[in-house]
């Protein structure tokens, strides 16, 4: 009897202890990350392919036609909502929402940022040497407030970013992409 009971009981514990043992993971939507590295790397990665993006954007003004130009525009649009979607599916990770929340905060901004103001830029932009003094002047507040909010929040994120990496042991290479 005692033989069965100690039987069963360690049978318990370790029932019990199993879901301790497995491994934790957190997600976005379908997408699962098995260790904080390919977490952090997600956020990065939507980051970076918006700012690809904006690249695109800055070369058609460059070089491209007025069609380029809105084809571009209209391609960063959707990589901002569709990153901005994901980003926000993110889990926290064992706990930590703070790399999320930083995230979420930079691509709420540029995705604002893209329907709003890239618009108006655009438009005056468009009009080269016809647009107005206030017009110029609209665009210019629009250079200096995004400028400004950007930065703020890229150092929000990066600073998420280099206590995630503490916090979970693994190195962080603090560069700020470079954005146009």
């Amino acid at each position: 009897m005692i033989k069965n009971t100690a039987a069963l009981l360690l049978g318990v514990c370790i029932f019990v202890s199993m879901p301790a043992c497995k491994q934790k993971h957190a997600h976005a939507g379908d997408i699962v990350f098995y260790n904080p590295i390919e977490y952090n790397d997600f956020v990065v990665d939507h980051q970076n392919a918006i700012i690809r993006h904006m690249v695109n954007l800055t070369q058609a003004f460059d070089n491209g036609t007025e069609q380029e130009i809105r084809m571009q525009y209209k391609s960063l649009k959707s990589r901002s909502d569709s990153s901005l979607h994901m980003i926000k599916q993110l889990s926290d990770y064992e706990g930590d929402s703070v790399l999320k929340i930083a995230a979420v905060d930079l691509l709420k901004f540029y995705n604002q940022v893209f329907h709003e103001q890239y618009k108006d830029m655009i438009e005056i932009f468009l009009k080269g040497d016809a647009a107005s003094d206030a017009e110029i002047e609209t665009l210019n507040q629009h250079v200096t407030y995004i400028r400004n909010k950007e930065e703020a929040l890229n150092k929000k994120l990066n600073a998420a970013q280099a206590n995630f990496a503490k916090k979970f042991q693994f190195e962080f290479d603090d560069q700020t992409p470079e954005i146009p």
